[in-house]
């Protein structure tokens, strides 16, 4: 049987989490370990939620202060026992299907490093309308998605590529990890079902909009200058 480990960044979680978590424990393939990574959270909420987990399947890891997102991801690579990395955020869901359709696509393709699919956008409860930086026509569609909540990739595949960025602090650790591994000359595919369903609300970290953008700008310009050292 496969080992599959999921990574979840946590920092300051609502109920959410409760439903990103249970969206993970009802794969149809389950996961080999589930490992939370505490961010430096300051309220209660995982402390309460993390009691109703069954022990042998969920781990949390806490660090001392908040980090970002990309350390923490990192942070359960570093601690993962498993053959397989996935990973979601902890606002996000997964289709009971996700880690099996996954898992028989990279059985029946053992030349591919990893394998990505589609996302879906919805709007939380909470949140009345669209935010300025997503259309509200992107809603409820599949859309490609290339980020980690889509992402199933061999472990050593991953390493090879090399860790999220620290440095990055606004939503771009995830693209800058894709162009590397595109850089790297890994195997990829993108499977046309729906993997990942991503919830907008008001703290989503793309809506830094500027911050975002200019961060994206580098990494596509190391991207450039890493295939231009390629081709001298």
């Amino acid at each position: 049987m496969h080992q599959v480990s999921v990574i979840i960044p946590v920092f300051n979680p609502t109920e959410h989490l409760a439903e990103c978590v249970a969206s993970v424990l009802q794969q149809e393939y389950a996961p080999f370990e589930i490992i939370l990574v505490d961010d430096g959270s300051n309220n209660h909420c995982l402390a309460t939620l993390e009691t109703t987990w069954p022990d042998e399947l969920v781990r949390v890891l806490r660090l001392e202060r908040n980090q970002g997102v990309a350390h923490a991801r990192n942070w359960g690579v570093q601690h993962a026992c498993g053959e397989y990395l996935a990973f979601i955020d902890q606002d996000d869901l997964w289709p009971p299907h996700k880690l099996r359709l996954q898992l028989e696509y990279l059985d029946a393709h053992p030349a591919m490093d990893f394998v990505i699919g589609q996302q879906v956008y919805f709007l939380s409860a909470e949140q009345t309308q669209a935010p300025p930086w997503l259309r509200r026509d992107l809603l409820q569609r599949s859309l490609p998605g290339y980020l980690p909540g889509t992402l199933l990739v061999r472990k050593d595949r991953f390493v090879t590529v090399g860790f999220f960025n620290e440095a990055l602090v606004s939503g771009t650790d995830d693209v800058d990890w894709f162009f590397r591994a595109k850089d790297r000359g890994m195997q990829s595919s993108m499977l046309a079902d729906d993997l990942l369903y991503k919830r907008v609300h008001g703290n989503n970290l793309s809506q830094q909009v500027t911050r975002h953008q200019q961060e994206l700008l580098r990494v596509v310009a190391a991207s450039i200058a890493r295939q231009k050292n390629t081709d001298k």
